[in-house]
Protein backbone atom coordinates (compact mmCIF):
# COMPACT_ATOMS: atom_id res chain seq x y z
CA UNK A 1 0.00 0.00 0.00
CA UNK A 2 2.91 2.50 1.03
CA UNK A 3 4.42 1.56 -2.20
CA UNK A 4 1.71 2.55 -4.12
CA UNK A 5 1.71 6.16 -2.24
CA UNK A 6 5.26 7.02 -2.98
CA UNK A 7 4.62 5.87 -6.84
CA UNK A 8 1.98 8.80 -6.89
CA UNK A 9 3.85 11.13 -5.24
CA UNK A 10 6.37 10.69 -7.64
CA UNK A 11 4.32 11.07 -10.56
CA UNK A 12 2.73 14.28 -8.52
CA UNK A 13 5.87 15.15 -8.90
CA UNK A 14 7.13 14.69 -12.46
CA UNK A 15 3.58 16.17 -13.66
CA UNK A 16 4.45 19.57 -11.72
CA UNK A 17 8.05 19.81 -13.05
CA UNK A 18 6.66 19.02 -16.66
CA UNK A 19 3.64 21.76 -16.21
CA UNK A 20 5.43 24.20 -14.13
CA UNK A 21 9.29 23.50 -14.70
CA UNK A 22 10.49 27.00 -14.19
CA UNK A 23 8.55 26.68 -10.51
CA UNK A 24 9.82 23.19 -9.68
CA UNK A 25 13.40 23.14 -11.13
CA UNK A 26 14.81 26.53 -12.30
CA UNK A 27 18.40 27.07 -11.12
CA UNK A 28 18.71 30.11 -11.32
CA UNK A 29 18.03 33.83 -12.77
CA UNK A 30 18.54 34.17 -16.73
CA UNK A 31 21.08 36.55 -18.34
CA UNK A 32 19.66 39.88 -19.06
CA UNK A 33 18.40 39.17 -22.55
CA UNK A 34 17.21 36.10 -22.23
CA UNK A 35 14.87 37.62 -19.21
CA UNK A 36 11.91 37.34 -20.86
CA UNK A 37 11.76 34.01 -21.40
CA UNK A 38 12.05 33.47 -17.79
CA UNK A 39 8.64 31.41 -17.34
CA UNK A 40 9.33 29.75 -20.57
CA UNK A 41 11.46 26.92 -20.51
CA UNK A 42 10.29 24.96 -23.55
CA UNK A 43 11.55 28.24 -25.70
CA UNK A 44 15.49 26.58 -25.00
CA UNK A 45 14.22 23.49 -23.60
CA UNK A 46 13.14 20.13 -25.14
CA UNK A 47 11.22 18.40 -22.44
CA UNK A 48 13.96 15.53 -20.21
CA UNK A 49 16.26 16.07 -23.26
CA UNK A 50 17.49 19.59 -21.96
CA UNK A 51 18.82 22.50 -24.14
CA UNK A 52 18.19 22.09 -27.65
CA UNK A 53 20.83 23.59 -30.29
CA UNK A 54 18.13 24.09 -32.71
CA UNK A 55 15.97 26.09 -30.19
CA UNK A 56 19.22 28.54 -29.98
CA UNK A 57 20.12 28.99 -33.69
CA UNK A 58 16.18 29.75 -34.42
CA UNK A 59 17.04 33.17 -32.89
CA UNK A 60 20.94 33.47 -32.47
CA UNK A 61 21.64 32.68 -36.49
CA UNK A 62 24.78 31.57 -36.46
CA UNK A 63 26.43 34.08 -39.07
CA UNK A 64 25.22 36.77 -37.46
CA UNK A 65 26.35 35.84 -34.44
CA UNK A 66 29.25 38.99 -33.21
CA UNK A 67 27.61 41.95 -35.07
CA UNK A 68 26.05 44.15 -33.33
CA UNK A 69 24.08 46.60 -35.71
CA UNK A 70 23.53 48.51 -32.26
CA UNK A 71 27.07 49.67 -31.77
CA UNK A 72 29.04 52.92 -33.60
CA UNK A 73 30.42 51.89 -36.68
CA UNK A 74 34.00 51.57 -35.54
CA UNK A 75 32.81 49.04 -32.32
CA UNK A 76 30.74 47.36 -34.96
CA UNK A 77 33.71 46.95 -37.69
CA UNK A 78 35.65 45.41 -34.85
CA UNK A 79 33.18 43.51 -33.45
CA UNK A 80 32.19 41.90 -37.05
CA UNK A 81 35.72 40.77 -37.07
CA UNK A 82 34.46 37.55 -34.60
CA UNK A 83 32.47 35.83 -36.80
CA UNK A 84 33.72 32.22 -36.28
CA UNK A 85 30.36 30.48 -35.28
CA UNK A 86 29.28 29.20 -38.48
CA UNK A 87 32.68 27.94 -38.90
CA UNK A 88 32.77 25.76 -36.43
CA UNK A 89 32.69 22.12 -36.69
CA UNK A 90 31.20 21.27 -33.21
CA UNK A 91 27.73 23.41 -33.46
CA UNK A 92 26.40 22.71 -29.85
CA UNK A 93 25.92 25.54 -27.84
CA UNK A 94 25.96 24.32 -24.68
CA UNK A 95 29.84 23.32 -25.13
CA UNK A 96 30.70 27.09 -24.87
CA UNK A 97 27.49 28.78 -23.45
CA UNK A 98 25.40 28.25 -20.09
CA UNK A 99 22.69 29.85 -18.56
CA UNK A 100 20.57 30.89 -15.13
CA UNK A 101 24.11 32.13 -13.74
CA UNK A 102 21.91 35.69 -12.84
CA UNK A 103 21.20 38.57 -14.52
CA UNK A 104 24.76 39.84 -14.93
CA UNK A 105 27.31 36.98 -15.11
CA UNK A 106 30.60 37.78 -14.58
CA UNK A 107 31.71 35.67 -17.97
CA UNK A 108 29.43 34.99 -20.59
CA UNK A 109 31.34 32.23 -22.33
CA UNK A 110 32.05 29.65 -19.67
CA UNK A 111 34.97 27.86 -21.71
CA UNK A 112 35.78 27.80 -25.62
CA UNK A 113 37.72 25.08 -26.91
CA UNK A 114 40.30 26.02 -30.71
CA UNK A 115 39.58 22.02 -31.18
CA UNK A 116 35.55 23.59 -32.44
CA UNK A 117 36.97 25.44 -34.96
CA UNK A 118 38.80 23.70 -38.61
CA UNK A 119 42.43 23.15 -38.58
CA UNK A 120 42.46 25.80 -41.21
CA UNK A 121 40.49 28.29 -38.93
CA UNK A 122 42.69 27.51 -35.92
CA UNK A 123 45.87 29.10 -37.81
CA UNK A 124 44.17 32.62 -38.30
CA UNK A 125 44.51 33.68 -34.89
CA UNK A 126 44.13 37.60 -35.94
CA UNK A 127 40.61 36.81 -36.92
CA UNK A 128 39.49 36.73 -33.49
CA UNK A 129 42.86 37.84 -31.13
CA UNK A 130 44.06 41.84 -31.52
CA UNK A 131 47.73 41.19 -31.87
CA UNK A 132 49.34 42.47 -28.47
CA UNK A 133 51.43 45.84 -28.71
CA UNK A 134 53.71 45.20 -26.24
CA UNK A 135 57.54 45.71 -27.43
CA UNK A 136 58.45 42.11 -27.39
CA UNK A 137 55.60 41.27 -30.31
CA UNK A 138 56.32 43.92 -32.00
CA UNK A 139 59.33 42.02 -33.06
CA UNK A 140 58.07 38.88 -34.45
CA UNK A 141 56.31 38.72 -37.80
CA UNK A 142 55.69 35.13 -37.07
CA UNK A 143 52.16 33.50 -36.51
CA UNK A 144 51.23 32.76 -32.96
CA UNK A 145 51.44 29.48 -32.78
CA UNK A 146 55.25 29.50 -33.60
CA UNK A 147 55.48 30.10 -29.41
CA UNK A 148 51.82 29.71 -28.13
CA UNK A 149 49.24 27.07 -27.78
CA UNK A 150 45.46 26.99 -27.89
CA UNK A 151 45.38 25.16 -24.30
CA UNK A 152 46.52 29.02 -23.08
CA UNK A 153 48.53 32.03 -23.97
CA UNK A 154 50.97 32.23 -21.56
CA UNK A 155 51.07 28.73 -19.96
CA UNK A 156 53.08 26.30 -21.69
CA UNK A 157 54.25 29.66 -24.48
CA UNK A 158 57.57 28.85 -25.79
CA UNK A 159 59.99 31.16 -27.08
CA UNK A 160 62.79 30.98 -29.74
CA UNK A 161 65.13 33.62 -30.57
CA UNK A 162 65.50 32.21 -33.27
CA UNK A 163 61.94 34.27 -34.97
CA UNK A 164 63.73 36.92 -34.34
CA UNK A 165 65.18 39.35 -37.24
CA UNK A 166 69.11 39.52 -37.23
CA UNK A 167 69.06 43.13 -36.01
CA UNK A 168 66.61 42.18 -33.02
CA UNK A 169 69.06 38.81 -31.94
CA UNK A 170 71.62 41.49 -32.01
CA UNK A 171 70.38 43.87 -29.56
CA UNK A 172 69.97 42.16 -26.44
CA UNK A 173 69.25 44.74 -24.32
CA UNK A 174 66.06 46.19 -26.23
CA UNK A 175 64.52 43.32 -24.24
CA UNK A 176 66.82 42.12 -21.46
CA UNK A 177 68.29 44.46 -18.78
CA UNK A 178 72.19 44.31 -18.46
CA UNK A 179 73.08 42.56 -15.16
CA UNK A 180 74.42 45.38 -12.15
CA UNK A 181 77.22 43.77 -11.26
CA UNK A 182 80.72 44.22 -11.65
CA UNK A 183 81.63 41.70 -14.15
CA UNK A 184 78.95 42.65 -16.75
CA UNK A 185 79.69 46.89 -15.36
CA UNK A 186 83.28 45.88 -16.99
CA UNK A 187 82.81 44.87 -20.36
CA UNK A 188 81.49 46.57 -23.10
CA UNK A 189 80.70 44.13 -25.73
CA UNK A 190 77.63 42.58 -26.97
CA UNK A 191 75.47 39.61 -24.38
CA UNK A 192 76.72 37.16 -27.44
CA UNK A 193 80.53 38.00 -26.64
CA UNK A 194 79.78 35.27 -23.76
CA UNK A 195 75.92 33.92 -23.82
CA UNK A 196 74.13 32.20 -26.30
CA UNK A 197 70.50 32.30 -26.71
CA UNK A 198 69.64 28.86 -25.71
CA UNK A 199 70.91 29.54 -22.37
CA UNK A 200 72.17 32.42 -20.14
CA UNK A 201 74.35 29.99 -18.13
CA UNK A 202 76.74 28.50 -18.47
CA UNK A 203 78.18 30.99 -20.05
CA UNK A 204 81.80 31.54 -21.64
CA UNK A 205 84.59 34.35 -21.13
CA UNK A 206 87.46 35.01 -23.53
CA UNK A 207 90.10 36.47 -21.22
CA UNK A 208 92.66 36.26 -24.44
CA UNK A 209 90.75 39.88 -26.12
CA UNK A 210 91.77 41.56 -22.83
CA UNK A 211 94.95 39.63 -21.58
CA UNK A 212 96.43 36.06 -22.61
CA UNK A 213 96.68 33.60 -19.76
CA UNK A 214 99.30 32.09 -20.84
CA UNK A 215 102.70 30.86 -18.64
CA UNK A 216 102.50 32.09 -15.17
CA UNK A 217 99.62 34.18 -15.79
CA UNK A 218 97.23 31.39 -15.47
CA UNK A 219 96.58 31.80 -12.42
CA UNK A 220 93.37 32.53 -10.62
CA UNK A 221 90.63 35.35 -10.82
CA UNK A 222 91.12 37.36 -7.33
CA UNK A 223 95.13 37.02 -8.33
CA UNK A 224 94.49 40.19 -10.29
CA UNK A 225 91.25 41.00 -9.64
CA UNK A 226 90.72 41.31 -6.08
CA UNK A 227 87.97 41.84 -3.61
CA UNK A 228 85.86 40.45 -6.53
CA UNK A 229 86.08 43.77 -8.67
CA UNK A 230 86.01 42.68 -12.43
CA UNK A 231 86.30 46.32 -12.92
CA UNK A 232 90.23 46.51 -12.13
CA UNK A 233 93.11 44.42 -12.32
CA UNK A 234 96.53 44.71 -10.82
CA UNK A 235 99.77 43.95 -12.03
CA UNK A 236 101.93 44.27 -8.99
CA UNK A 237 100.63 41.16 -7.45
CA UNK A 238 103.71 38.97 -8.18
CA UNK A 239 107.45 40.26 -7.56
CA UNK A 240 108.27 40.18 -11.03
CA UNK A 241 105.66 43.20 -11.47
CA UNK A 242 106.91 45.89 -8.42
CA UNK A 243 106.05 49.71 -9.29
CA UNK A 244 109.25 50.59 -9.06
CA UNK A 245 110.73 48.10 -11.81
CA UNK A 246 107.63 48.89 -13.91
CA UNK A 247 108.43 52.67 -13.96
CA UNK A 248 112.31 51.94 -14.45
CA UNK A 249 111.85 50.04 -17.42
CA UNK A 250 108.84 52.03 -19.36
CA UNK A 251 110.98 55.64 -18.81
CA UNK A 252 113.56 53.47 -19.84
CA UNK A 253 111.89 53.61 -23.22
CA UNK A 254 110.30 56.96 -23.10
CA UNK A 255 106.57 55.40 -22.23
CA UNK A 256 105.05 58.11 -19.94
CA UNK A 257 101.49 56.13 -19.75
CA UNK A 258 102.26 52.84 -18.45
CA UNK A 259 99.50 53.01 -15.52
CA UNK A 260 96.99 50.49 -17.57
CA UNK A 261 99.27 47.59 -18.62
CA UNK A 262 96.85 45.46 -20.90
CA UNK A 263 96.21 48.45 -22.59
CA UNK A 264 99.46 47.73 -24.73
CA UNK A 265 100.37 44.31 -23.45
CA UNK A 266 98.73 41.55 -24.76
CA UNK A 267 100.11 38.46 -23.06
CA UNK A 268 103.21 37.42 -21.20
CA UNK A 269 105.20 38.54 -24.03
CA UNK A 270 106.32 41.99 -22.99
CA UNK A 271 107.24 42.67 -26.85
CA UNK A 272 103.68 41.06 -27.67
CA UNK A 273 102.39 44.59 -27.76
CA UNK A 274 98.89 45.99 -29.47
CA UNK A 275 99.21 48.77 -32.37
CA UNK A 276 95.72 49.25 -33.30
CA UNK A 277 93.14 49.26 -30.73
CA UNK A 278 94.03 48.83 -26.27
CA UNK A 279 91.68 46.34 -24.55
CA UNK A 280 89.25 48.16 -23.27
CA UNK A 281 88.71 48.92 -27.36
CA UNK A 282 89.66 52.70 -27.70
CA UNK A 283 91.93 53.10 -30.43
CA UNK A 284 95.70 54.33 -29.18
CA UNK A 285 95.74 57.90 -28.91
CA UNK A 286 99.00 59.37 -31.62
CA UNK A 287 101.52 59.47 -28.40
CA UNK A 288 101.00 55.86 -27.60
CA UNK A 289 101.29 54.50 -31.12
CA UNK A 290 104.66 56.88 -31.59
CA UNK A 291 105.68 55.34 -27.98
CA UNK A 292 104.93 51.37 -28.87
CA UNK A 293 106.29 52.19 -32.39
CA UNK A 294 109.61 54.02 -30.94
CA UNK A 295 109.52 50.74 -28.53
CA UNK A 296 109.35 48.01 -31.49
CA UNK A 297 111.74 49.74 -33.62
CA UNK A 298 114.20 49.64 -31.14
CA UNK A 299 113.94 46.13 -29.73
CA UNK A 300 114.36 45.56 -33.97
CA UNK A 301 117.46 46.72 -33.90
CA UNK A 302 118.52 45.38 -30.83
CA UNK A 303 117.57 41.91 -32.12
CA UNK A 304 119.49 42.49 -35.33
CA UNK A 305 122.57 43.52 -33.50
CA UNK A 306 122.73 40.47 -31.22
CA UNK A 307 122.26 38.23 -34.20
CA UNK A 308 125.51 40.54 -35.96
CA UNK A 309 127.12 40.07 -32.59
CA UNK A 310 126.24 35.72 -32.60
CA UNK A 311 127.30 35.56 -36.51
Amino acid sequence: MNKWIVYGILFICILLMYWFPHAMINPGQLVERHRQLDNECSACHDAFRGISTTKCISCHQLENIGKDSTAPAYDRQLKEKILFHDKLVVKECTNCHSDHQGLHPPVGVARFNHEFLSPPDQGKCSSCHNRPEDKLHQLFTSECKSCHTTDDWKKGASFNHGLLSVNALNNCSSCHAKPQDNMHNFTQQNCTSCHDTSHWKPSTFEHSRYFVLDRDHNVKCETCHTENNFKAYSCYGCHEHTPAKIRSEHMEEGITNFENCVRCHKSADEHDIRMGEGSDGKQLNEQEKQQVKGYIEKQGKKKEKDREDND
